[in-house]
């Protein structure tokens, strides 16, 4: 009787003990499912309660970290992802994204520091260089914003924020035909973004073409009628004819 007892108390204790560790593995990947569905506060629920009982899960805190980058919670962001790249110091994309945080609280040095890190891992991702590229021109760095900008493009050509991010320096070195040359390959994908358009309007604008300027101002204010920038430049250009 007393083995029966005790034969049904490790029973029960396993079932708890399975049941946990269960639940904890439903968070994890409960949080990850939300993450990928858009739902990010929902992720941040999940994956913080796993971490809770498993502090040592890398997964766990890469994908805590990219739900608070698309929350814009950027110190949030920074620090789970510091904690994962400390678990695991061998994912290029940890490295990325932490620069990604940092970049956006404008912690410039440590933002380069750690995208040198994960071009070291993988010299192979654009985003590494369009991040980097994005560092040094708020630095006004703008040889280097140029440099990674252009092995970005090298990389995905079709990639238009790239391709926009390029020629935008371009216009602040006013070397208006490279800019154009960019942009020009930006909205040959027809991307719905405005500002690349008024970009692209601007680099007419400084060369003399104000007929195309004009055109792309007009295409920017199709896009977002009330992009303030846009209807300006527009008014300006029609207030010369």
């Amino acid at each position: 009787m007393i083995l029966k007892k005790n034969y049904l108390l490790l029973i029960l204790m396993l079932s708890f003990f399975i049941t946990g560790a269960v639940f904890a593995v439903n968070e994890l990947s409960l949080g990850i499912e939300s993450y990928i569905k858009g739902d990010y506060r929902q992720a941040v629920i999940y994956l913080n309660d796993y971490i809770k009982e498993n502090p040592d899960n890398y997964s766990a805190y890469y994908y805590l970290g990219l739900s608070h980058i698309s929350l814009k919670d950027y110190q949030l962001a920074a620090d789970a992802l510091e904690k994962a790249v400390e678990l695991n110091q061998n994912n290029h994309k940890a490295y990325l994204n932490l620069g990604r945080a940092y970049y956006n609280l404008k912690k410039y040095d440590k933002s380069i520091e750690v995208l040198l890190k994960a071009e070291e891992l993988n010299a192979n991702d654009d985003q590494i260089y369009n991040i980097l590229g994005l560092n040094y021109l708020d630095t006004n760095d703008l040889e280097n914003a140029i440099r990674n900008f252009e092995k970005a493009v090298e990389l995905d050509k079709a990639n238009f924020y790239v391709l926009n991010n390029l020629g935008y320096t371009y216009i602040l070195k006013a070397d208006y035909p490279e800019a154009i040359k960019y942009l020009e390959l930006a909205v040959s994908y027809n991307p719905p973004v405005a500002y690349i358009y008024n970009n692209l309007a601007i680099s007419f604008e400084n060369t003399g073409d104000l007929e195309k300027a004009k055109y792309y101002y007009k295409k920017a204010l199709e896009i977002d009628p009330a992009y303030e920038k846009a209807k300006v430049n527009l008014s300006r250009i029609e207030s010369k004819e």
